[in-house]
């Protein structure tokens, strides 16, 4: 919402980008509802999610008019010419609008629309959407996570189930004496040839495979920061997984 209290409405989106490999769990966490809406916006499909999100069955939502019990009255007419111009242009549109659930409790809710069309030339709308409240809860835990990496004093990196580098930070970065953008889609032994790390390669291969953490495996050697002397060092290890249980890498603190 704006801080005038009016929808937030943007245009669409660039194109498509190739999907993941594996299922990342993202929209189990955010409970993305879904709902397919005929030319006239009444609900011909309706997802579990919509029922948890809006509090209607599908036997309550299928036939009904979809901006009455999805959108809060205020905004009921706006609604309607969105979904129009949508329906007309094919231009999709996103908002944060404030719904009323069946039980008379009010939402604030992020939605998006699109229109669709099937082999027949006949045109239905998608409508998702979202609690704000868990996609604002998503964004700051993402916030934090992302500060707390960029200024720990602790070398901190992912790897990916090949262990090579995917994300590292400045930390680590300034321990190893390695640009970051040098050690991306690179092995550990890779990036560091002159330190012996055999043993914590195979420590983070152990580490995937059964997903116990190992803490305090020690590294002596000597990397491009200081190459004239010997370092010690104590990597942590744990494997990261996403809101499904696919492995996704090892997270590594040095």
């Amino acid at each position: 919402m704006s801080s005038s209290g009016s929808p937030l409405v943007e245009g669409d989106g660039d194109g498509a980008v190739p999907g993941p490999v594996r299922p990342s769990g993202l929209l189990d966490v955010l409970r993305v509802a879904s709902v397919v809406l005929d030319p006239e916006g009444r609900i011909v499909l309706w997802s579990p999610q919509a029922e948890e999100l809006f509090g209607y069955g599908a036997e309550e939502a299928l036939g009904q008019y979809a901006a009455r019990i999805m959108v809060h009255e205020q905004y009921l007419d706006l609604v309607v010419k969105l979904f129009s111009d949508v329906m007309r242009t094919g231009r999709s549109w996103a908002g944060a609008f404030p719904i009323r659930r069946k039980d008379g409790s009010t939402r604030l809710v992020e939605f998006r629309n699109v229109r669709l069309t099937d082999d027949q030339g006949a045109v239905y709308a998608l409508g998702l959407a979202v609690d704000q409240a868990t996609v604002r809860r998503m964004e700051q835990d993402v916030a934090l996570s992302t500060r707390i990496v960029a200024q720990s004093p602790i070398g901190l990196a992912v790897l990916d189930t090949d262990l090579r580098y995917v994300s590292v930070n400045p930390a680590l970065e300034r321990l190893n004496g390695v640009p970051v953008e040098e050690h991306l889609g690179r092995t550990v032994p890779e990036v560091l040839p002159q330190l012996d790390i055999g043993s914590v390669e195979a420590t983070a291969r152990q580490v995937l495979e059964t997903g116990e953490p190992v803490v305090d495996q020690f590294m002596i050697g000597r990397t491009p920061a200081d190459p004239d002397e010997d370092h010690a060092w104590s990597a942590s290890l744990f494997r990261l997984e996403n809101a499904l249980g696919s492995v996704l890498g090892v997270a590594l603190s040095v």
